[in-house]
């Protein structure tokens, strides 16, 4: 039989005729891949082409070269805002994962259904909650004076540890990287209870009868089957983490106290919209883009170096 003939018949006795070319379907692609264009990629190369020059966000602007890139070498803010973001990133990656995969197991090895579907609406429910919400109940909770931290360590007979949480640079950092505990909401906890209720049942079955403990199993088992959808967690949690400057802004007051949790995404903001620079906040961008493609890239040689899971 023929191609076209082939084509114009799927059984014997049916005749089929094609209704569209190929073609079509991709037409239909055509306006969202224009407007994926037109907003998330256009300003991207944009912003490049502008890190090179000393735009101040009017019409026009002189190449400058490699001089914005130098500057911010020399400049000591955006090198302390570096080594914040890496310190906040590397810790809010490893609690956030850990924490949401704990939850994640600790739901998936509910026997009662309804409990199950229970806690899954109490680790959900806070997504529906505003962020800045959160930032500012959290900005009470660290406050110096009236502060809830503060209170509860004074009730439990901890007063010693009583202390301006956001308001010192040893430990305003690690105030943030502590927004939110336990860390078990959010994307990821949802992204890996979904990878862990999609694992066969045969396999825990198999597991059972071969006498293999819970946490045996967790490390043998779980944690090999969802290499994937944990490479996307980690990889969403640095993306995040490098890109981070709501809550600096908003608990912190700015990156303080003494640009001890400043961060480069709060620094271009803060160079664009409040001095003007918006040739050198183009260059923080750039760095930050680079940044991120290097960490996402790392990740995923890691899952699939020595992957039996996948075919690559």
């Amino acid at each position: 039989m023929t191609t076209r003939a082939r084509d114009e018949y799927t059984h014997p006795g049916v005749r089929r005729k094609r209704l569209a070319p190929a073609y079509v379907p991709y037409l239909f692609l055509l306006p969202a891949l224009a407007l994926l264009v037109w907003f998330r990629y256009t300003p991207a190369f944009s912003a490049v082409y502008h890190s090179f020059t000393d735009w101040n966000g009017s019409p026009g602007a002189n190449f400058v070269g490699l001089e914005q890139y130098r500057a911010l070498l020399q400049d000591d803010i955006f090198l302390q805002s570096l080594r914040n973001i890496f310190i906040y990133t590397l810790a809010r990656t490893v609690l956030s994962t850990v924490m949401a995969l704990l939850g994640a197991e600790l739901i998936y090895n509910l026997r009662s259904f309804r409990a199950g579907a229970f806690w899954r609406m109490v680790f959900t429910v806070p997504l529906v909650i505003p962020a800045t919400v959160i930032f500012l109940v959290w900005q009470r909770i660290y406050a110096g004076r009236l502060g809830l931290l503060n209170e509860v360590l004074e009730a439990v007979g901890l007063s010693g540890w009583v202390q301006p949480w956001i308001g010192q640079t040893d430990t305003a950092l690690l105030a943030l990287i502590m927004i939110g505990f336990p860390l078990v909401t959010g994307v990821a906890f949802l992204v890996l209870l979904a990878a862990l209720q999609n694992l066969p049942s045969s396999i825990g079955e198999a597991a059972l009868l071969d006498g293999c403990s819970g946490l045996r199993r967790v490390f043998a088992i779980d944690l090999p089957s969802i290499r994937g959808p944990l490479a996307l967690v980690v990889i969403l949690g640095v993306n995040a983490g490098l890109q981070e400057f709501a809550p600096m802004l908003i608990v912190t007051g700015g990156g303080g106290p003494i640009n001890a949790t400043q961060s480069p995404g709060l620094y271009l903001y803060q160079q664009a919209i409040t001095y003007g620079k918006y040739g050198y906040a183009t260059a923080i961008g750039t760095v930050l883009m680079l940044l991120t493609l290097a960490f996402s890239w790392f990740i995923l040689r890691s899952r699939y170096r020595g992957a039996h899971d996948v075919a690559v």
